[in-house]
């Protein structure tokens, strides 16, 4: 049996996002080994695994679970966990790395090179649509590969901005990697993979993204950066979400400023009287890791500055209709929606302890919580802990 099958098991009870597997390979010697074959007698004597767990954990087996890392190899994937020499190096210093990474395409050396996030709006700006691909562009130039997500807007902006510069890309998904979801992307995703680049995915089978499945995925893009880079983000909206994640994993935060007074940058501005640093350019962020790495790429001064490159580039066409391409999926359920208000009290409860009370997945859990922040009836604090405001 491989051992990558124990992972895909234990993910598969235990839920993407869920910090339970890394934690119970910490917690016994033998590692997640150990844990199954402890079987029910040891899993029941655990008092953080839920009932709805332990009949995950006894309801697919460990030969289900290396059927399907045999079909992932069959079609090309990278099955990769955190036994593996492969596995991405920053995702161990998370509170909840994942269990297993399905990969297609070349992944960079995230120990040796300082690998950047770019996030920001999906109906983006000309200007912020520029500012993405200059970024993108400059970042790659100097070595560092680009992660972002495979939304239109920002995330492309800046995948095609680093392509340009033939730099590593890497776009993480909220979708298994053979979906077809978001068609009209489909194209940028091929040119990850063929000019060097990698998808990165959670899912074995996850046809469209589920509810809560954007923030699932969105932790691991800043988890597997050294710095994210926040480009037109209002003041309510996914993208400062990326915020919290980064300083959960103590990320650096850097936010390009946008035009002054835009209503569309109300969210920046605000970071940025937090203590974002404000950048306008790659050499802006590149110039906070010169003196922790010196990596393959990486010019002297650290990159040449590109101002005016992108002047005569022709932008898009902006879109008259909106695009409803990656919306994230409806609003949470009513009735567990209010079993968690019910769980929530003035004192911050951490997300394992949100788990245990009201019996619901980590990645539904983090949907319903974001829902509810943006609502203003929640708020959070670093850590993943979430109190009713």
């Amino acid at each position: 049996m491989d051992d990558r099958a124990y992972w895909i098991w234990l993910q598969q009870a235990f839920g993407e996002g869920s910090p339970w597997p890394w934690h119970l390979y910490n917690r016994f010697s033998g590692g997640v080994q150990e844990f199954y074959q402890g079987g029910p007698r040891l899993w029941n004597s655990l008092a953080f695994i839920t009932d709805q767990q332990a009949e995950a954990l006894y309801g697919f087996s460990l030969e289900e679970a290396q059927a399907r890392l045999e079909y992932a190899q069959r079609v090309g994937w990278q099955v990769i966990t955190p036994e593996c020499e492969k596995y991405p190096g920053p995702l161990r210093n998370i509170s909840d790395p994942p269990a297993v990474l399905y990969v297609k395409g070349t992944l960079p050396n995230f120990d040796g090179q300082p690998s950047i996030a770019v996030a920001g709006a999906r109906k983006a700006l000309e200007v912020s649509l520029a500012a993405a691909e200059k970024i993108g562009y400059q970042l790659a130039a100097g070595g560092a590969p680009v992660v972002s997500g495979g939304a239109v807007g920002i995330d492309s902006a800046a995948l095609s901005g680093a392509m340009s510069a033939l730099g590593c890309a890497v776009s993480v998904l909220p979708v298994d990697l053979g979906s077809p979801y978001l068609g009209k992307n489909a194209s940028l995703r091929r040119r990850v993979c063929e000019r060097g680049g990698a998808l990165i995915s959670e899912y074995f089978m996850q046809r469209n993204p589920a509810m809560g499945g954007f923030q699932v995925r969105n932790r691991l893009i800043t988890g597997l950066s050294c710095g994210v880079v926040l480009i037109q983000c209002k003041e309510k909206s996914g993208t400062m979400i990326y915020a919290r994640h980064a300083l959960d994993q103590n990320r650096d935060v850097f936010v390009y400023p946008g035009p002054p007074g835009a209503p569309e940058y109300a969210g920046s501005q605000a970071l940025l009287q937090d203590g974002a640093k404000a950048v306008t350019c790659g050499e802006d962020v590149l110039e906070e890791y010169v003196l922790r790495f010196s990596w393959p790429g990486r010019a002297e001064p650290i990159l040449p500055v590109y101002e005016g490159l992108f002047d005569n580039i022709p932008l898009p066409p902006k879109k008259k209709e909106p695009v409803g391409a990656l919306a994230d999926p409806g609003q949470p359920d009513s009735a567990p929606c209010q079993r968690l208000l019910e769980a929530l009290g003035t004192e911050l409860l951490p997300l394992g302890e949100l788990e245990q009370r009201t019996g619901l997945p980590v990645s539904k859990l983090l949907g319903m919580l974001t829902e509810l922040e943006l609502d203003g009836q929640v708020v959070s604090a670093p850590g993943k802990r979430y109190r009713r405001v």
